[in-house]
């Protein structure tokens, strides 16, 4: 019986390597190979220019993007959200966030990691500059602690294969993919808030 069982949980283990090899070739979405993780001075940052339309004050504009970040990490379930030191006068909300990135959410097959970054969202003359950087990685934290930089992680150089048509086998493509699908969700979101508070109320 015993025996048994070893041969169904390798051969488990086989098709599970296999699968993985065959999503690993599988082709990439262009948008996530060269290019697609810029590192400024050294760090990788993520940044947009969001258009606004809505016609407020910056002092009221101020107030309605720090409702809609409250809002919008309470709905994502961020582990931690916190003030960096946001500038009021300024026009400046400087955020510490903590999340999880979910790889695989499955039957006994949870595969996550936790996210650490920066979020600047700067007010300009009819426009909001939105940043992320200072993006770090805490991953297999129920077995073997490991912690990653997003330079040393989700770079081309470190997670791209030698031909840049796809990633390396390591682990990092899901890091990477994940990493800037989520700049994009947040990117959406506010865009859409602001969106909406340009509609005229009827």
């Amino acid at each position: 019986m015993k025996n048994i069982v070893i041969t169904l949980l390798l051969l488990l283990g086989m098709c599970s390597a296999s699968a993985q090899l065959i999503k690993e070739k599988e082709p990439v979405d262009p948008k996530y190979l060269t290019g697609a993780v810029p590192v400024v001075d050294g760090k990788v940052t993520f940044s947009c220019d969001i258009p606004v339309r809505c016609k407020m004050s910056q002092d009221t504009l101020f107030r309605y993007v720090h409702r809609w970040a409250n809002y919008f990490f309470s709905e994502q379930k961020a582990l931690k959200y916190y003030d960096l030191g946001s500038d009021r006068k300024a026009f400046i909300h400087d955020l510490g966030v903590a999340q999880y990135l979910v790889f695989k959410n499955k039957a006994l097959a949870l595969d996550r990691a936790r996210i650490f970054f920066r979020l600047n969202i700067k007010q300009e003359d009819g426009k909001l500059h939105v940043s992320m950087t200072d993006i770090s990685y805490l991953y297999e934290e129920d077995r073997e602690p490991l912690k990653l930089t997003a330079e040393e992680w989700i770079t081309d150089e470190y997670s791209l294969n030698r031909k840049k048509t796809g990633f390396q086998h390591g682990g990092q493509g899901k890091f990477r993919k994940k990493t800037i699908d989520h700049f994009e969700e947040i990117i959406s979101d506010l865009q859409l808030f602001l969106e909406m508070l340009a509609k005229p109320k009827e």
